[in-house]
């Protein structure tokens, strides 16, 4: 198993912790609000993965362009699904599905600390997670050196954030247990300490998206 890098992201630990602090006033009553959906279609600019089914991608490994009559908005882009059941396993864990850091390039962060948005002609699965690269070259690099771009997105070094404002301890949190904000990754020791929660809207074909080799298995077979 390939190892993984754990980076702390201080400039956006204090944004953080005052969201954390304000989550008792956040009401749950939105989240199902927004899960009740949208017919409005999303601008160009905040659909994401082109229209494509982020659950196709991650589950088949296969894009597989959406409709925009199943739609849900989350960490602020509009995904599109081929169908309900496509949005529902999207709405149930929204976090396994969407791009790391938002969609824009791990390896750009951690290079230059800048946001590059990538694309889905340079697409990768590693680990089950999708990662997009502006072009080749940096597609490449996260091929040759995983272990230092998989986990650029991961914030608070993987800390509960909750845990810090209530317990003043870090509490190390569960990478299936996560909530993504500004495409940053915060993690949860149970679902039950997830209580910053931020909205979930639900609201022509590219080759599949490429695994990376030195993963475990073969690779998915091109269409």
């Amino acid at each position: 198993m390939l190892k993984t890098l754990r980076r702390n992201h201080p400039a956006f630990a204090a944004t953080f912790l005052a969201l954390a602090a304000l989550s008792i006033a956040l009401s749950s009553a939105a989240v199902v609000r927004a899960q009740a959906g949208s017919k409005t279609q999303g601008t160009k600019s905040d659909v994401a993965l082109d229209g494509h089914c982020a659950v196709c991608v991650v589950e088949m490994q296969k894009w597989v362009q959406g409709d925009p009559r199943h739609q849900a908005t989350y960490d602020g882009k509009t995904y599109y699904f081929p169908g309900k059941q496509q949005k529902d396993m999207f709405l149930a864990n929204p976090a396994k599905y969407v791009p790391a850091l938002g969609g824009d390039c791990t390896v750009c962060y951690a290079k230059m600390g800048k946001r590059v948005p990538g694309k889905i002609g340079n697409a990768l699965l590693h680990e089950h997670r999708l990662f997009l690269f502006p072009s080749d070259e940096q597609e490449k690099e996260f091929q040759a050196h995983p272990d230092q771009y998989a986990n650029v997105d991961l914030a608070l070094d993987g800390n509960c954030a909750v845990c810090r404002v209530e317990m003043k301890k870090d509490v190390p949190g569960k990478p299936e247990i996560a909530v993504v904000h500004q495409g940053l990754r915060y993690l949860f020791p149970r679902k039950s300490s997830v209580k910053c929660s931020w909205p979930i809207q639900p609201s022509t074909p590219h080759s599949r998206p490429r695994t990376n080799r030195r993963r475990r298995g073969p690779p998915p077979s091109r269409s």
